[in-house]
């Protein structure tokens, strides 16, 4: 049995965009950033949400419950989180943070059941930045 001498086929024309994609060096990263960045956002909305409800339906420790989250940013990503708080201005925030790291646990345990994530992220609170001015 003969084998025939088959021919081999021309390369085809790869569009160079497609290619450097394959190769990963082009700028087709930017949607996926976009992505990230946008289901990041969604996240830290979501716990602002959920750590709000909770300091609102305080149950033992009446002290949180006039605090208010104006904040959650990624820190330095969404595994740990920056919350910011405010409070009542009569209260000292080094009390309203002790206050918040007792509590930490169950805070950080109703944002576990607001959210659908592996692992709950850590949270860090500080004061909010207010700014300066006078009441209209």
């Amino acid at each position: 049995m003969k084998f025939r001498n088959r021919r081999r086929r021309p390369p085809q024309f790869v569009h160079p965009e497609f290619a450097a994609a394959l190769e990963g060096d082009s700028d087709t990263d930017v949607p996926h950033e976009r992505r990230e960045q946008h289901k990041a956002a969604q996240l830290c909305r979501q716990v602002q949400r959920a750590l709000n409800l909770a300091l609102a339906s305080r149950g033992a420790d009446d002290s949180l419950s006039d605090l208010f989250v104006e904040q959650v940013t990624p820190a330095p990503h969404c595994g740990h989180l920056l919350v910011h708080v405010v409070a009542p201005a009569d209260r000292p925030f080094a009390g309203v943070l002790a206050a918040l790291r007792r509590d930490t646990a169950r805070l950080r345990s109703e944002v576990a059941a607001a959210v659908t994530r592996k692992r709950a992220p850590e949270l860090s609170f500080v004061p909010a930045c207010t700014r300066g001015g006078s009441d209209e």
